[in-house]
């Protein structure tokens, strides 16, 4: 059965993170979740163990389908709805949750700006062939506190540098030639063991439960 994605928004965007993710994970998956108000979330996969994603107006023709990143990019390009071969068995784990997340804080993206920028450095210096070593990645960087004031019924978040990373890799954040309308800040909001990263040009889910048992 070939899989279907029909596009009515956003088709721009959604083709800059499938190239960049393609650029940078040639065996990138990508995940439909179709929504109430024919918008769909595009869920990719990233080396860095965190899912990124974006939201199109459109219509999946199977909810939760599976495809490669690099299918679904070419059928964009070329202007069509029929994508390729289902690849559902090659999701790794459960999707984040579609409601329920509590936002703790917003930050400005110079901040994740500047923390990228060190860890390239760090990475050129210690990575070895298989790209940056996992103490790196697994650092954390950042830890959000909620406003002393807010009931979110989480304390803090922490952001690692493998969000910082997907963030960054993917072109999420607006550089300096950005529109001044597009917001420069991010928003860190949890729920559960999920910690999400809303980013101007898309949003990072890392599942903190999974990263554990990976250890």
């Amino acid at each position: 059965m070939t899989e279907t994605l029909i596009v009515t928004s956003g088709g721009d965007g959604l083709r800059a993170l499938l190239s960049r993710a393609t650029g940078i994970d040639p065996d990138a998956y990508a995940r439909f979740r179709h929504r109430a108000d024919d918008t769909v979330d595009v869920f990719v996969t990233t080396p860095f163990d965190v899912i990124a994603t974006r939201r199109i107006g459109g219509q999946p023709g199977r909810d939760g389908a599976v495809v490669r990143a690099g299918d679904l990019l070419e059928a964009l390009i070329q202007g069509r709805a029929e994508i390729g071969q289902a690849h559902d068995i090659s999701w790794p784990g459960a999707l984040p949750p579609a409601e329920g997340f509590q936002l703790l804080d917003t930050l400005p993206v110079t901040v994740v700006r500047q923390l990228a920028d060190q860890g390239q450095a760090l990475a050129r210096q210690f990575s070895g062939p298989l790209g940056p070593p996992q103490s790196l990645l697994d650092q954390t960087v950042l830890t959000v506190t909620a406003p002393e004031d807010t009931e979110t019924g989480v304390d803090a978040a922490e952001i690692t540098m493998r969000m910082v990373f997907t963030c960054t890799s993917l072109g999420l954040i607006p550089g300096a030639a950005a529109p001044d309308s597009v917001p420069r800040h991010l928003r860190v909001s949890t729920t559960g063991s999920w910690v999400r990263v809303d980013a101007p040009f898309g949003s990072v889910y890392r599942n903190t439960r999974q990263s554990v048992l990976q250890l």
